[in-house]
């Protein structure tokens, strides 16, 4: 008879950790997937739609920072909990309500409750994980936000002919099962993952000592300063994160309403077509962390791929005067796959690979913040510009972010090769 091979810790809390955010993202974007048809059903502006998602993205940024500060402190099961029944709470009563004017406070608390998971996700996995297992675990995270992305705009779609409403009761749904997935299993997986990390770490000690190398005691953590060359890595990262979300999050939202009234797609067809931007991001996960082996300085693989896709832009906007649909979609689809890519190795390769020298909890909720600043400008800032200059200004909009970061990162260059002649003299 076979013996039963154990589950491996690591994975089985990798893919814990996905599950749950994955389905928080049904529930914080069943508005944004909806967008046309809430501007159809309240008569509303795409400005004043808009703002909505701005609420969220807002509080969700200010969470951001000031859970990834504390996030050290924080009960990590409770406060995970907490987070995805505020959620399910909010798509409840938006499901019901009428009343437009107090759909935007809903999506505040919405955002504020989501903005403690990926800190507090990231931090956890820092804590169980061994180094080995990292490429693993920022893979599969960060394909959490593109498969949650996807399920929510793919049922929006079918619900359409119905009652948009139902993604809201969607997510109300789902929600609490994953509640329930996650309160009876997370304390048991982070116990063993923890006990197989201890193992390892005794056995690598052991290893060391027949070695005669002596080993550092792992549990013991020495407070240094940042150095100056990864510090200014996270400030450059922290605004490319502004202008990564400003972009993807831009699409995210807007694509529907611009394939409807650019091209005269209908709304469903409009939603399902979005759906290939954030699953292309799934691939772009992998990528992200292949070419973080082939280019190590997180800096010049973020400009390189923001320079691709300020060519893809300005591609999007020629078609958009030849009224070339196909082309304009696949160059969507692209966009998104880049700039998911950049998002992967801000928020989830950077801190993960980086928890030997920075609490990777607070990195990982720092920049998330900023990815959500760039989010905030992107749903009312874009809307207003496309009241009253149209789409095509919206993508020069775009496409002068793209030339910003490249601009910053000939300021890097310059900085690091003063910093590095400095210090040899």
């Amino acid at each position: 008879m076979k013996e039963k091979k154990a589950i491996n810790p690591y994975t089985a809390l990798t893919w814990l950790c996905w599950l749950v955010y994955s389905s928080a993202y049904v529930g914080k974007l069943s508005y944004a997937a909806n967008i046309s048809q809430v501007i159809a059903y309240y008569k509303v502006s795409h400005a004043d739609a808009g703002v909505v998602s701005t609420c969220l993205f807002f509080a969700y940024a200010v969470g951001q920072f000031v859970n990834g500060v504390f996030n050290k402190r924080y009960n990590i099961r409770l406060v995970v909990t907490v987070s995805l029944a505020l959620s399910c709470a909010v798509n409840l009563v938006l499901a019901i309500t009428d009343y437009f004017p107090v759909v935007k406070y809903l999506w505040i608390v919405n955002g504020f409750a989501q903005s403690v998971l990926w800190p507090t996700l990231i931090r956890l996995l820092a804590e169980c994980l061994p180094e080995k297992s990292m490429s693993y675990a920022s893979v599969i995270m960060g394909a959490a936000s593109p498969v949650g992305t996807v399920v929510i705009y793919a049922v929006s779609a079918l619900y359409v002919k119905i009652n948009f409403k139902l993604a809201f009761y969607t997510a109300a749904i789902l929600l609490p099962i994953v509640i329930l997935i996650w309160v009876c299993t997370s304390g048991v997986l982070m116990k063993k993952a923890k006990e197989n990390g201890a193992m390892e770490d005794g056995e690598k000690m052991e290893e060391n000592a027949a070695q005669r190398i002596p080993a550092a005691p792992v549990s013991v953590k020495t407070k240094q300063k940042i150095p100056f060359d990864l510090m200014l890595t996270i400030i450059f990262l922290a605004v490319f994160a502004v202008g990564v979300n400003l972009i993807a999050d831009g699409l995210t939202t807007w694509v529907p309403s611009i394939l409807k009234e650019s091209f005269g797609f209908d709304d469903s067809l409009s939603i399902i077509l979005t759906v290939a931007l954030p699953l292309i991001t799934v691939f772009s996960n992998f990528f992200a962390v292949m070419l973080h082996k082939k280019m190590p300085d997180f800096i010049h693989k973020s400009a390189l791929l923001f320079a691709i896709t300020g060519g893809l832009i300005l591609l999007i906007i020629g078609m958009f005067s030849l009224k070339q649909a196909i082309v304009t979609i696949v160059c969507f689809a692209l966009v998104r796959g880049l700039l998911g890519c950049v998002n992967s190795l801000v928020n989830g390769v950077f801190p993960l690979f980086m928890k030997e020298k920075i609490n990777s909890g607070m990195i990982a909720g720092v920049l998330n913040g900023f990815c959500y600043v760039g989010s905030t400008a992107s749903s009312y800032g874009l809307g207003l510009v496309a009241d009253h200059h149209g789409w095509t200004a919206v993508f020069w909009l775009l496409f002068a972010v793209c030339v910003l970061v490249c601009v910053m990162w000939v300021g890097y260059v310059i900085v690091k090769s003063v910093y590095k002649k400095k210090k040899a003299d």
